[in-house]
């Protein structure tokens, strides 16, 4: 193209860009800010000044009681009552309704002078002097539903856990109060923590654990409960779970140690009820099962309290009589005791061929053997009889043993385990 003529060539500035592929301008591009959260509100000035949504609850003045829903404090002290459009609206009207109430309710003063009964309140005068008059399906007096009014005789009044105190003589309250106090003092004994060179000392006679499933550690656990005395070291270091099981293995087990009739073992099994109970929680700490587990061993102890009064009741009364029935039960148990050792020696060391029982004749060898081994087994029969024969201060010993123990335990379960219905069981002392 040929300029015009007087016009100056100027030179044009050509710029050369580049394209770049978009996979590489997306490397190379900078990180972009986060996206400006976009607002939905017409007025953006009012959205500015708004409170923030997520503010904290307060506590109220009065109570210190944490609000849950913030929103009701939007109103301050202004007081609402409706009508509610939501929810929100709804518990701040239940709330001005609460605040318009005093913080504390006063009775009226009775006058001097009250005023004259109307004749429902006569009605109801009536009504309470003479209880049998109560509907026997309840009703309703003074917006209140009163339930119907249940047959109480005097024996079952008399027996009631805010009579059965009365009961008792002075020196078995008195017996009582001392019991409650040492269990207590041993209660609180048990929570302290005992020194390491105490706990380092346990031997394995005195283990501290009694894993539920563990079948041989039941095993050894029975064995130690009769055989061994309880620590004070011992029972501190035991958890919940563990005393929780071992009472329920004692319990098992105290009707067959009644009934050995040892002394010795009834005062050792008392000793270790006796210290389980006391680290036992106390029954507000405890599941339903767990209290479960020591009503068990209450109600165990009210059944073997009664068997024991029964066998006394029958022992008196075959005093009076000329025979004893009980003496015939035991010389049937030592006469079946020989007959079974006399054919254990027969099964293992006579066998009897067809041909002694035919011709009826024994070896002399055989007929010597068995004659020395009858005489030994009366000698031995006749040394336990001598040895084993208690004395009546004996028998008397492990009675109030016994009694002790059973009287112990349902005194503590129902006493400080809420199973006052056991208390029933105990017997009344005789007045001397």
């Amino acid at each position: 193209m040929v300029p015009p003529s007087g016009a100056k060539l100027q030179p044009q500035n050509h710029h050369l860009h580049l394209t770049m592929p978009d996979k590489r301008k997306s490397d190379l591009a900078p990180p972009s800010p986060k996206r400006a959260k976009m607002s939905y509100d017409d007025d953006e000035g009012e959205d500015q000044s708004s409170p923030l949504h997520h503010e904290r609850p307060r506590n109220n003045p009065t109570y210190g009681q944490k609000n849950a829903f913030p929103g009701l404090d939007d109103g301050g002290d202004e007081l609402f009552y409706g009508p509610a459009e939501d929810g929100l609206e709804y518990l701040r009207m239940v709330r001005s309704e609460a605040n318009s109430l005093p913080s504390l309710f006063f009775t009226a003063t009775p006058t001097a002078n009250p005023p004259k009964p109307t004749s429902d309140e006569q009605q109801y005068a009536k009504t309470v002097e003479n209880p049998k008059s109560y509907p026997r399906g309840g009703f309703y007096a003074d917006e209140a539903y009163i339930a119907p009014a249940e047959d109480m005789d005097p024996t079952a009044a008399a027996h009631s856990s805010s009579k059965i105190d009365q009961l008792y003589p002075d020196a078995q309250q008195s017996y009582y109060t001392l019991l409650r106090h040492r269990f207590l003092l041993l209660r609180s004994t048990l929570r302290c923590s005992p020194p390491a060179e105490a706990i380092s000392a346990l031997d394995h006679a005195h283990p501290i654990s009694l894993p539920r499933n563990a079948l041989s550690a039941h095993k050894e656990w029975r064995r130690l409960l009769l055989a061994v005395d309880p620590q004070m070291v011992q029972l501190a270091c035991m958890d919940t779970d563990s005393v929780l099981e071992v009472l329920e293995l004692l319990a098992r087990m105290m009707s067959d140690v009644v009934r050995s009739e040892d002394s010795e073992r009834v005062r050792r099994i008392g000793a270790w009820a006796w210290g389980l109970l006391g680290k036992s929680r106390e029954v507000g700490e405890l599941a339903t099962e767990d209290v479960g587990t020591i009503r068990n061993l209450g109600k165990r102890a009210a059944t073997i309290l009664r068997k024991v009064q029964e066998t006394e009741n029958n022992r008196s009364q075959e005093e009076e009589g000329s025979e004893s029935p009980v003496s015939d039960l035991e010389d049937m148990d030592q006469l079946d005791m020989q007959d079974k050792h006399v054919d254990e020696i027969r099964e293992e060391g006579l066998p009897v061929t067809a041909e002694a029982q035919d011709s009826s004749v024994l070896d002399t060898s055989e007929q010597s053997q068995l004659e020395a081994a009858k005489a030994r087994l009366q000698a031995q029969i006749q040394d336990r009889a001598d040895i084993s024969d208690p004395t009546e201060s004996d028998n008397e010993e492990l009675l109030k043993q016994t009694r002790a123990l059973l009287d112990m335990v349902i005194t503590v379960v129902g006493e400080f385990y809420g199973q006052r219905d056991l208390l029933e069981a105990r017997e009344i002392w005789a007045k001397e």
